[in-house]
């Protein structure tokens, strides 16, 4: 089922918790809505979800308008971060219930399944999810992954439209997360039912969407592929947010045909940067290259004229497994380098660093991305 959203804005007084939003997420796509926390994510999906209604604006399902259609009209399966889970029931009661709870009928309601009928249902959800052994344990014998396997099958079983996922995986540890993203993968696959996934965390996004929406403070920062924002950031908000570690900028003025940083010392980049920023008439902005882009200057080598070399000190040191994480300073600043070589660095010391014009990014001094 495609979702429609058509400049919906959600406002709380005077304060727009979403503004003037505007998307498609196709049918059968596994969107993720991403950002940080207070830029409006979980209100969106609130509204998709008929839990919250729009001040302005609409929402379709296909051809369907649901603006004003509660959530239990709706047809979506919705899991929370918190697991919900009917604490005196068995696994096997807990996935039973929503389909006991079906009642057809205006006087005299009758149960829509059958005994028969649901237990084949129970019998599929709990081989889908591998809860086959846990079917007569309660909630409090699971572990944190299990219960929320336990609450995604209980939304399996009413067979919905669309799924919707409010950050999840918050609760449980860094493995059993790992493990969970693998299950929800896996069901989507599976079942290729549209799915919308709210998180804070970049690295859980790419890892499970086939498209993002980068949300902050309310609008649509980009919206694509993992790969869209992450090779092809239109802005310094993208940049920043999506990756391990946060881009590096360098801020420059260009003058007389040149690029100088804030402190006047000249730039020496490669001409088609030059050009670039010269025909876009830049007259300052930022200059942007990613932590596991940068390489260390060897002075044996000439530098390259596609390279740009920076002078930096080390200011910090971090070795983590196989890498090292370097804090350098620039001038005034902070940059990051990521490498995997097994050479020791100290900190104060002077540290050269190159980056290919293939890896440099050049925002305006409105944070727009100037496409070289």
């Amino acid at each position: 089922m495609k979702i429609e959203i058509r400049e919906v804005t959600k406002k709380y007084e005077e304060k727009k918790a979403i503004d003037g939003i505007k998307m498609v997420i196709p049918e059968g796509s596994f969107t993720v809505i991403l950002g940080p926390s207070g830029s409006g994510k979980t209100t969106l999906l609130r509204i998709i979800a008929g839990l919250l209604y729009p001040t302005s604006g609409k929402v379709f399902f296909g051809q369907n308008d649901m603006t004003d259609l509660p959530a239990n009209k709706r047809n979506i399966a919705m899991v929370f971060q918190k697991y919900t889970l009917f604490p005196h029931m068995t696994v096997e009661e807990n996935i039973r219930f929503p389909l006991e709870s079906i009642k057809e009928g205006k006087l005299f309601k009758s149960r829509t399944y059958t005994d028969e009928e649901i237990s084949k249902k129970i019998e599929e959800i709990l081989k889908l999810l591998h809860l086959e052994e846990h079917r007569n344990k309660y909630p409090s014998q699971l572990s944190g992954g299990e219960q929320q396997r336990v609450a995604i099958g209980r939304e399996i079983i009413r067979e919905p439209v669309i799924f919707l996922f409010d950050e999840p995986l918050s609760n449980i540890d860094a493995r059993l997360r790992y493990e969970m993203r693998t299950w929800i993968r896996r069901l989507h696959k599976l079942l290729k039912k549209t799915t919308v996934y709210v998180t804070h965390d970049q690295s859980e996004a790419m890892a499970l969407g086939n498209l993002i929406a980068l949300l902050n403070e309310g609008k649509i920062e980009q919206f694509g592929t993992p790969d869209d924002l992450y090779y092809n950031p239109i802005n310094k908000f993208t940049a920043q947010f999506i990756g391990n570690y946060p881009m590096n900028f360098i801020p420059f003025k260009f003058k007389d045909g040149d690029l100088y940083y804030n402190n006047e010392e000249k730039i020496e980049v490669p001409k088609n940067i030059l050009d670039i920023i010269s025909t876009r008439k830049v007259t300052k902005g930022d200059i942007g290259f990613r932590a596991e882009y940068i390489r260390e200057y060897d002075p044996k080598k000439p530098v390259d004229k596609e390279m740009i070399l920076i002078d930096c000190k080390i200011e910090d040191t971090e070795k983590v497994l196989d890498q090292h994480i370097i804090t350098l300073k620039h001038l005034n600043h902070q940059l990051f380098f990521v490498t995997k070589t097994k050479k020791e660095f100290k900190k104060k010391e002077a540290l050269s660093i190159v980056i290919h014009s293939d890896h440099i990014y050049v925002f305006d001094n409105r944070g727009k991305r100037i496409q070289i």
